[in-house]
């Protein structure tokens, strides 16, 4: 099986997540590749909340760095994103409208939040199935489950889970 796993991360911890998930994949899979998107608007700390979030919360995409991303030689996409104002960041959003050859295939969700994840797993999913990708499972981390093994194990169970196959 071949995976894409597709991020966003500003403070590092959804990265984290995601380089944590490709190495528990690595032996289990043929390929486990991450693709780390950034907001062509570069934010810091404060305009993260002051800019960044409020276009959060209406679901704005943000223009991103790849401005493609190609998945038809994979098996399966993982979407990660940190939380800003309950919803994906923009740039996660703008990840899910530059997948490429991503039609029928399915995805796995994980979200990292700071405090109150809202629906941001819940969104971005609905995003990925207007794309006409199957959502087969989401996992959130707040920031006690960075370190948490069991939450992990949780999301390499959805990974690697056979296809639905509807």
């Amino acid at each position: 099986m071949r995976i894409a796993i597709v991020y966003h991360s500003l403070s590092g911890n959804t990265r984290r997540i995601a380089e944590l998930l490709a190495g528990r994949l690595g032996p289990l899979v043929e390929a486990a590749d991450l693709f780390e998107v950034h907001d062509l608007h570069q934010y810091s700390t404060l305009t993260a909340y002051m800019v960044g979030a409020p276009r959060a919360m209406r679901g704005e995409s943000a223009a991103i760095d790849p401005a493609e991303i190609d998945v038809a030689a994979y098996d399966l996409i993982v979407v990660g994103t940190p939380v800003w104002a309950f919803a994906p960041t923009p740039a996660a959003n703008g990840a899910v409208g530059a997948l490429r050859g991503a039609d029928g295939k399915e995805a796995v969700v994980f979200v990292t939040s700071g405090g109150a994840p809202g629906d941001a797993a819940g969104r971005l999913s609905t995003a990925l199935e207007q794309r006409g990708i199957r959502v087969r499972g989401t996992v959130l981390f707040d920031r006690r489950d960075l370190e948490n093994e069991e939450r992990l194990a949780e999301l390499v169970a959805i990974v690697t889970r056979p296809p639905s196959g509807g």
